[in-house]
């Protein structure tokens, strides 16, 4: 995977860090390829990929085996990790890192690995973000350094959303570029839709027969059952200037098989301590939660958590971007967010704990074999 498609997923790692989950897919179909405008050949292609989610943690794995119709064969993977810290006035902190490489049937292999920090302003339409990061990439030639900053922002709310990003690269202070994106997504229980428009400044490699400065392409899976889809996708997409991929064009098809199961939280289960082990930390208790209707489509959260140093709301009306309470007197906790009458999934935790159902709402079973509660906006 090139750097950019890295960097992009740990983007939307950031906005998608709200539940806990374990989820694994495998796509087998093929491809149609145009290397660098000119070499062109089909492959047969097998894709694992796996996310963990635990609220606070997030894991992405991805890899891909192709089997060329011109002979030869070749596998990529990716790793990419993220930590986020939740601090007060709609901070959200990440420690995040990324590593990936790929191996080819006549031997030559690239690498790199990648550490990074972001510091995300959240709201409950979007976000705004920033974010630095270094490494060192390997080309099959010679190793190289890399920086990289990063800036961007997000809107949308549930199934809809919109993300633009701008990452400046230097790699080993020759080459000097910036990637500007812009992507769309768009789910429903049936069709998973999205979209992708990119464009370079600065320099673009030549050598590697690289002379498109933009890129686009489509993709979508119509799910056939809740655990299989068709998936499909085409465009293009440019040269990955620290691994010396050329860029080209593609279209693919393939089968879509996939698995969710939730996970369990270390503090959800509850462990013997023997005698002279440290009692645990205790939760401050919560209670009253309050709806408040105000002007417009302007909405009032509130929850008593007298000691709590920090309260998070989330839910499919915040894009489950975690949204902190401000304190106010006698333990209660509050926000006003814009809010339409309708009915929402949400959570809450206290002090970066786990999520859990707001007290007083009604609690269900959400996609991943969670729970949430369901708040009714009249």
């Amino acid at each position: 995977m090139p750097l950019r498609g890295a960097l992009t997923a740990l983007l939307l790692i950031a906005r998608a860090s709200h539940a806990q989950r374990v989820e694994s897919s495998l796509d087998v179909g093929g491809a149609l390829l145009r290397y660098a405008d000119t070499l062109t050949t089909g492959a047969a292609t097998v894709t694992p990929h796996l996310v963990a989610d635990w609220g606070s943690t997030y894991v992405d794995v991805y890899g891909t085996y192709s089997q060329f119709t011109s002979g030869g064969w070749s596998t990529q993977g990716t790793l990419s990790a993220s930590r986020f810290i939740p601090s007060s006035r709609g901070f959200l902190g990440e420690i995040g890192g990324f590593v990936g490489g790929s191996t080819h049937n006549d031997g030559t292999r690239t690498g790199e690995a990648i550490a990074n920090g972001r510091l995300h302003l959240t709201r409950a339409t979007g976000e705004l973000f920033l974010g630095v990061g270094a490494g060192r990439t390997w080309d099959a030639t010679a190793w190289r350094s890399v920086l990289l900053g990063e800036a961007g922002g997000s809107i949308g709310s549930g199934p809809r959303s919109a993300l633009i990003t701008i990452s400046p690269t230097m790699v080993n202070d020759s080459i000097k570029y910036a990637d500007a994106q812009a992507s769309l997504s768009w789910k429903t229980d049936a069709v998973d839709l999205g979209a992708l428009l990119g464009f370079r400044l600065g320099d673009q490699l030549t050598t590697l027969s690289a002379n498109a400065k933009s890129w686009a392409s489509v993709s979508g899976v119509w799910w056939l059952a809740p655990r299989m889809g068709v998936a499909v996708g085409g465009g293009s997409y440019p040269v990955d200037p620290t691994q010396g991929f050329p860029g080209g064009r593609f279209v693919s098809l393939s089968l879509r098989f996939r698995q969710r199961r939730p996970t369990q939280l270390p503090n959800d289960q509850i462990s013997l301590q023997s005698p002279g082990a440290i009692a645990p930390e205790i939760v401050p208790t919560t209670s009253g939660f309050i709806v408040r209707r105000g002007a417009g489509d302007a909405v009032t959260l509130q929850v008593n958590a007298p000691g709590a140093r920090l309260v998070e709301i989330n839910g499919d009306f915040t894009n489950w971007i975690p949204v902190p309470l401000i304190p106010g007197t006698g333990g209660r906790w509050s926000v006003s967010l814009p809010i339409r009458s309708g009915k929402y999934q949400m959570n809450m935790r206290v002090d970066g704990g786990r999520w859990m159902v707001p007290p007083g709402l009604l609690s269900m079973a959400d996609e991943f074999g969670g729970t949430v509660g369901l708040l009714v906006i009249e």
